[in-house]
């Protein structure tokens, strides 16, 4: 009785595979046909700063303003990467300066994924706090630097 269940349960198994295959079959060729004839278009790299206050990782309204001017309803739409690259000035504690290039990355990772970019798009790199010599290189080096490809189907 056992060996007779287990020979009909093999019965329509390999029946099953042999109807539910060809169906699938079929349309990964076509998608396979569709991807062939589509070809992928990368922009060069385009890239902006957002400027942060000292000691400060709070994104301003004049930042979220500049990021949403830059990377328009038609730019999100043909986003293939963003990478994130967050420095700071070495100025003050090191572990603190390493923390904020880190929140830094975070709030705009943070107000990007709000306007619809997915989290897997973003990349992030953290640069160690660096020296300026003079007030402007150290308020440039409190940014986090937002780089991108646009990507469009041909």
């Amino acid at each position: 009785m056992l060996v007779g269940t287990g020979v009909l349960l093999l019965w329509f198994w390999r029946k099953s595979i042999k109807t539910k295959s060809t169906v699938p079959l079929v349309r990964e060729e076509k998608a396979l046909a569709a991807e062939k004839n589509t070809t992928v278009i990368e922009s060069p790299v385009k890239e902006f700063s957002i400027l942060f206050g000292p000691g400060s990782s709070l994104l301003e309204s004049q930042s979220m303003i500049r990021i949403r001017e830059c990377l328009s309803p038609f730019i999100l739409s043909q986003i293939g990467y963003i990478t994130l690259i967050g420095s700071a000035d070495a100025s003050g504690n090191l572990a603190t300066n390493r923390r904020l290039v880190k929140e830094r990355i975070q709030a705009v990772e943070s107000y990007l994924i709000s306007l619809g970019i997915p989290k897997g798009k973003i990349e992030k790199v953290l640069l160690n706090p660096s020296f300026g010599r003079s007030f402007e290189q150290r308020r440039l080096l409190r940014s986090v630097q937002i780089q991108y490809k646009l990507e469009t189907l041909k």
